[in-house]
């Protein structure tokens, strides 16, 4: 786990520098820094090869963020996330509209898995943000 953090550095007339830590952020790894294959009930996602596939047909999520937000989510399955832990592991640019922009690609990455399956592995916690879940059967 890496750490961030914000100092404000002053220097006095005499040229005397202080430093003061205003936050420190504990942050998680890039979604996609782990190696290891997912699997979930006919739902494989393979970091590697950032690939997602279900029952051996891939599925055409986009790399910049619908492969990033998936493998986040499914890396913690049963965890709620807020759309701006969401917004900050996989987004690189600052915020503009974190809201609509995760909905917009969990709708998508729910749009393409609807496709192929009728299970719902991303499930929507309302007014706190959106869980992977693990969905036996079919």
């Amino acid at each position: 786990m890496r750490q961030i953090e914000i100092i404000l550095r002053t220097t006095d007339p005499a040229g005397k520098v202080t430093e003061q830590i205003l936050a420190k952020f504990d942050t998680e790894k890039p979604a996609t820094e782990s190696d290891e294959v997912l699997q979930y009930s006919g739902l494989r996602i393979d970091p590697d090869k950032h690939q997602v596939s279900y029952q051996g047909s891939v599925l055409p999520l986009t790399e910049t963020y619908e492969f990033q937000t998936l493998v986040y989510l499914s890396s913690q399955p049963g965890r709620v996330f807020t759309k701006e832990q969401i917004y900050q592991a996989v987004w690189k640019e600052e915020p503009v509209d974190v809201s609509s922009a995760v909905f917009c690609v969990i709708a998508n990455i729910r749009q393409k898995l609807r496709k192929v399956t009728k299970k719902e592995y991303i499930q929507t916690v309302w007014g706190v943000g959106y869980k992977f879940v693990d969905v036996p059967g079919e």
